[in-house]
């Protein structure tokens, strides 16, 4: 007789609406599974939001290291926060549930793929915004490139409108 497969579920959280629709469909399908509850947070964010004041030249600007390694502290606990709070809620729903805060290495797709590998997840969830055309061109979409990128099952779970 085999074992049963009990590898984990990823799961994508960051706290959204759409994010706890589909951490209720993960518990609903995957309940019998631990799952992984992630939160992917963006470290050096804050060099790209840290412009220099209107009419200085921005050539040779640097922010202060201090002010970025504030906001990425910052950004972590808060991802850290979100996880907990999704992990919790999905304990509450009856399922085995662990939260993960982790920096984005290149990209939140990239980043979660190489979460599910590390674990040997059984498969990744992720909702959905529902983002069309030229919105989702420009600020991409987490869940096509899960698709395109990973050989694990994805389920990506849309929001009803």
């Amino acid at each position: 007789m085999t074992a049963p497969d009990v590898r984990p579920v990823v799961l994508a959280y960051d706290g959204s609406a759409e994010a706890e629709n589909a951490l209720r469909e993960a518990v609903a399908l995957f309940g019998h599974r631990p799952l992984i509850v992630a939160s992917v947070w963006e470290p050096g964010l804050a060099m790209v939001t840290m412009m220099p004041p209107a009419g200085q030249p921005t050539m040779g600007y640097l922010p202060d290291p201090g002010e970025v390694a504030a906001i990425d502290r910052a950004q972590s606990g808060h991802a850290g926060d979100v996880a907990e709070a999704g992990a919790r809620l999905a304990r509450e729903l009856g399922a085995t549930a662990e939260a993960l805060s982790m920096p984005d290495s290149a990209s939140i797709a990239g980043t979660l793929i190489a979460i599910a590998e590390e674990r040997d997840a059984r498969a990744i969830v992720v909702g959905s915004r529902g983002l069309g055309g030229i919105k989702a061109r420009v600020l991409g979409s987490t869940s096509r490139k899960l698709l395109h990128d990973t050989h694990r099952p994805v389920l990506v779970v849309r929001t009803p409108e």
